[in-house]
């Protein structure tokens, strides 16, 4: 059986000032599972590493179904915005991830999720979220 859910990939930038083991631990409150870290140069020379966490289908679903359970209602309604054709891109504070609180953030300090599902099993991405969730509060 085929997950409805194809891909989840969360990213985050690991800047100059800031510790790598400390912006892995805000991204696996986003998404367990094995992270790559690339090393790029910013625009003035300074070292910048991109940390990614990429998960297919069930284990994507998995950790889906995690990352929704811990959102408060607001934080869920706020990721709900998210949905942009079948998708969902949202983007939360890194450094409340890092004390493993989940807030939807418009900032540039974020850690980036992106969730695609196959369209043939998910036709209505909101309401298989609310599904999800409340599967995930009993």
């Amino acid at each position: 059986m085929k997950c409805p859910i194809s891909l989840l990939y969360a990213r985050a930038y690991v800047h100059a000032t800031e510790s790598i083991e400390n912006v892995l631990k805000a991204l696996e409150s986003v998404a367990r599972g094995r992270p790559v870290v690339k090393s790029v140069q910013g625009h003035h020379g300074n070292p910048i590493h991109i940390v990614e966490v990429r998960l297919e289908d069930c284990e994507a679903l998995d950790a889906l179904k995690s990352l929704l359970s811990k959102l408060d209602d607001v934080e869920f309604q706020l990721l709900l915005s998210g949905i942009d054709e079948g998708r969902l891109y949202v983007k939360f504070d890194k450094q409340r991830a890092y004390r493993g609180i989940l807030r939807v953030s418009h900032g540039d300090d974020v850690i980036h999720l992106e969730v695609r599902t196959r369209a043939l099993l998910v036709p209505d991405l909101r309401q298989f979220l609310e599904s999800l969730r409340a599967q995930e509060k009993r």
